[in-house]
């Protein structure tokens, strides 16, 4: 990775971009937080500690910039669900977390000076002003950001950072699905789960890929890697790690290496958690509805499809299957 961290703005003009950025998305429940948490260990890479989604979820930059929602409904979110909301758990969440409001909102003010004249680069100034400067304290010249959407929103994010990579954390479906059907946002049933993660990669599929007046694009193979969580922190641990490193162009470093070898464990990730929340009977359906989402997923030319088919290759082989 190269640059340098941006320096500080002044009270007229945001900041401009001068950051490394590392976005990663997935479907939920995917190993985002855990995987930011890793690079965010590394000397050059600060991680946002929280899912900011101000730049990328419903409502979001996206839709501002493709004229969806007017800038008045934009900033209005920002102000009142981005700025702070509490979960259903009764735990806090937001932007506060990371700035004074008085450095929020004037964050805001100089985003709408600047729509005005250049809606791109007021996007990406607000962006900055409102994350950089978590890299700055840090003495960090990249950031990390992990919000779930982040790849869904990857063709507008490219527009905002050319330069920026993505990471796409996969998990096998099985096991998201059972860690999803643990919360009170998601399908009850790790069955009708795994219909939920399927959906998810689709939605994805189509921030990866996509077609305008007729012309496909997709997000350059140098700018986007897929990382499949029981790799990471299974049989393929070692070299899914180094491919990591090299795909963002850092080292290996004694502190990311430290969690590496201590959080990034196939009991700390919970690997293969569906097989103990189901009866004998219940992962067998699930086997079988897995593996034809898998298939359809194949059918349909997802780009997850062929590291998941892979891994179901492997397991099938250490089985004896």
């Amino acid at each position: 990775m190269s640059g340098a961290a941006g320096a500080g703005a002044s009270s007229a003009e945001p900041r401009s971009s001068g950051l490394d950025i590392v976005f990663i998305g997935g479907t939920g429940r995917s190993g985002t937080h855990a995987l930011a948490h890793l690079l965010g260990r590394h000397g050059r890479l600060a991680d946002v500690p929280i899912e900011a989604r101000f730049h990328c979820n419903k409502r979001g930059m996206p839709d501002l910039l493709d004229g969806r929602i007017t800038v008045a409904a934009y900033l209005a979110k920002l102000r009142g669900f981005w700025w702070h909301r509490v979960r259903v758990d009764g735990r806090p969440r937001g932007l506060y977390n990371l700035m004074r409001e008085a450095e929020f909102e004037a964050a805001l003010e100089r985003f709408a000076a600047a729509w005005e004249d250049d809606p791109v680069a007021g996007c990406r100034g607000l962006f900055c002003d409102l994350l950089g400067p978590i890299a700055e304290r840090r003495g960090k010249p990249g950031l990390v950001e992990m919000s779930s959407h982040n790849v869904r929103a990857a063709q507008t994010l490219l527009r905002l950072f050319p330069e920026a990579r993505f990471v796409h954390a996969l998990r096998d479906g099985r096991d998201s699905a059972a860690s999803v059907a643990g919360k009170t946002w998601g399908p009850r049933r790790v069955g009708a789960a795994i219909g939920w993660w399927a959906d998810r990669l689709r939605a994805i599929e189509d921030g990866v890929r996509g077609s305008e007046d007729g012309a496909s694009f997709s997000i350059p193979a140098d700018r986007f890697r897929v990382v499949l969580l029981e790799d990471l922190v299974g049989w393929e641990r070692e070299r899914t790690y180094a491919d990591l490193l090299e795909f963002l162009g850092i080292a290996d470093e004694p502190a990311m290496r430290a969690v590496f070898d201590s959080e990034m464990t196939a009991e700390k990730a919970h690997l293969a958690r569906w097989r103990h929340q189901l009866s004998s009977p219940g992962r067998a359906l699930v086997q079988r509805r897995y593996e034809r989402t898998v298939a359809a997923l194949e059918r349909e030319g997802n780009h997850a499809a062929p590291v998941l088919r892979a891994a179901l290759d492997r397991e099938a082989a250490r089985a004896g299957r």
